[in-house]
C-alpha cells in the first residue's frame, strides 16, 4: 500500500477525529497525550504534512527537540519548501543546540525572500546565543532596513551592542524601541544598565536600581522579553490563542468555549499566528480578517488581528479590533489589558485607568492591570501638575 492510499472514506474520518483529539490536548496543555492522538492518526494516513508539523510543535513544546527534527523532516519530505515548517525545525535545531543547522534553515528561508524581516531577525537571536555578536548585529540590522518599526528587534539590537561594548549605540538603540513602544518596562531596564555600565568607574553600582529609577511616569503596565528566543518564537501551535509577549494572552478553555469557534475560522486563525509570531504583521492581519470573515464572533481573532495593527504602528484600528472583541465577549479580562494599553498609547490614561480597572476587577490576580491602573495613576498626577 502506498503512503498516500487509505481503506476508505471511514479511515479519513477516523484520521481527523483523532487529529482533532491531539489538538483539544494541546489547548489544555497536554502534549504528550496530543503526540498520541497525532500517532494515530499518522498510523492511518502518514502522508499529512501538516500532521507531522503539529507533532513536531506538540514534540518541542515537552522539549523533545531531536525527535521534533524528526517530524519536521517527514513533513519537509511532503511539503519541501514549506516555510513553516522550515521555520519550525529551525527553532528545534537551535533549541537543541545544533545552531549552525538551525542558521541554515533560515538561509534557505532568506535565500527565497531575502526580504523576510521576521527569519532575518532569528537568524540574529541564533547568532547573538551563539556568542557571535558582530554577525547577530548584521542579522539585526538587516531586519530593521525591512521593518524599521518593531521595538523588540531594536531592543535586541541593543542588547548586541552591549556585548560588544558599543554603549552609546546600544543606548541609541534603545531609545528606537522606546520611541516606536514606550510601554515596555524591560527596555527602560536594558537601557538604565547600559547607562550604569557606560558611567561605571571602577566601584560596584547597584545596576537595577539604576534602571527601575529611570523614568518611572513612563514605564508601562506590560512586560516584555529581553531577546526573542527559540521558546518563544515556537508557540504557533494548531488550534492555539496568539501567544503574544507583550501582553497576557494565555486564553483558558474556559474562555475559549464561551463561543465554539467555527473550524475554518481557527485555522485561518492558526495560520495568522503563526505569522504574527514570524512578526509578518500584515500577513497576518489578511489571515486574521478571512477568519472573522468566516466567524464574526471569534473573539480571539478580532484581540489578534488588533495586536497586529499595533504593531503595525495603526493603534487606532487597533482600538477598534479590541473593543469588537469586547463586545462578543465583554467579560474577557486580557482584552480589556490590551485596550487599557493602546489607550494610554493613545494619550487617554483616564479611559485607560477604566479598562484596566475592570480588567482587575475581573481577575484581581493580575500584575499587568495593576501596573497598567499604577502607570495611568502617575500619568494623571503629573498632568494635574503641569495644569497648576
Amino acid at each position: 500500500m502506498g503512503i498516500y492510499e487509505t481503506s476508505n472514506d471511514k479511515a479519513f474520518a477516523d484520521a481527523f477525529t483523532w487529529i482533532n483529539k491531539g489538538n483539544t490536548h494541546v489547548e489544555n496543555g497536554m502534549y504528550a497525550e496530543a503526540i498520541q492522538c497525532y500517532d494515530k492518526a499518522l498510523e492511518i494516513n502518514p502522508a499529512m504534512a501538516d500532521l507531522w508539523n503539529n507533532k513536531g510543535l506538540a514534540l518541542s513544546r515537552i522539549a523533545s527537540y531531536e525527535e521534533a527534527v524528526t517530524c519536521y523532516d517527514k513533513a519537509m519530505e511532503l511539503k519541501p519548501d514549506d516555510e513553516e515548517v522550515i521555520y519550525n525545525k529551525g527553532i528545534a535545531l537551535a533549541k537543541s543546540g545544533r545552531r549552525a543547522e538551525a542558521i541554515a534553515c533560515y538561509d534557505k528561508i532568506l535565500e527565497k525572500n531575502p526580504l523576510d524581516a521576521g527569519a532575518w531577525c532569528i537568524k540574529g537571536d541564533i547568532l547573538f546565543e551563539s556568542g557571535n555578536f558582530e554577525d547577530a548585529l548584521c542579522a539585526y540590522d538587516r531586519s530593521i532596513e525591512i521593518n524599521p518599526k518593531d521595538e523588540t528587534i531594536w531592543n535586541n539590537r541593543g542588547l548586541t551592542l552591549v556585548k560588544l561594548d558599543r554603549l552609546p549605540e546600544a543606548i541609541g538603540s534603545y531609545d528606537k524601541a522606546l520611541e516606536i513602544n514606550p510601554a515596555v518596562e524591560k527596555i527602560w531596564s536594558n537601557k538604565g544598565l547600559a547607562i550604569a555600565k557606560m558611567g561605571q568607574k571602577g566601584g560596584q553600582i547597584d545596576l537595577q536600581k539604576v534602571a527601575s529609577s529611570m523614568y518611572k511616569e513612563e514605564k508601562a503596565a506590560v512586560q516584555a522579553y529581553e531577546t526573542i528566543g527559540p521558546d518563544q518564537i515556537a508557540a504557533s501551535e494548531p488550534f492555539e490563542a496568539l501567544p503574544e509577549s507583550l501582553i497576557e494572552v494565555n486564553i483558558n478553555k474556559e474562555e475559549i468555549t464561551k463561543h465554539e469557534i467555527d473550524d475554518g475560522s481557527r485555522d485561518y486563525l492558526v495560520k495568522g499566528n503563526s505569522l504574527f509570531l514570524k512578526r509578518k504583521y500584515e500577513q497576518a492581519i489578511d489571515y486574521f480578517d478571512i477568519s472573522i470573515r468566516i466567524d464574526p464572533l471569534n473573539s480571539i481573532a478580532w484581540n489578534n488581528k488588533g495586536l497586529a495593527l499595533a504593531r503595525s504602528g495603526k493603534i487606532d484600528e487597533a482600538l477598534i479590533c479590541y473593543e469588537k472583541a469586547l463586545e462578543i465577549t465583554p467579560g474577557d479580562y486580557v482584552f480589556l489589558i490590551n485596550k487599557g494599553n493602546i489607550l494610554y498609547k493613545k494619550g487617554n490614561p483616564r479611559d485607560a485607568f477604566k479598562a484596566f480597572q475592570l480588567s482587575f476587577e475581573l481577575n484581581p490576580e493580575s500584575n499587568n492591570a495593576i501596573k497598567g491602573m499604577e502607570l495611568c495613576l502617575k500619568s494623571i498626577k503629573k498632568s494635574i501638575k503641569k495644569q497648576k
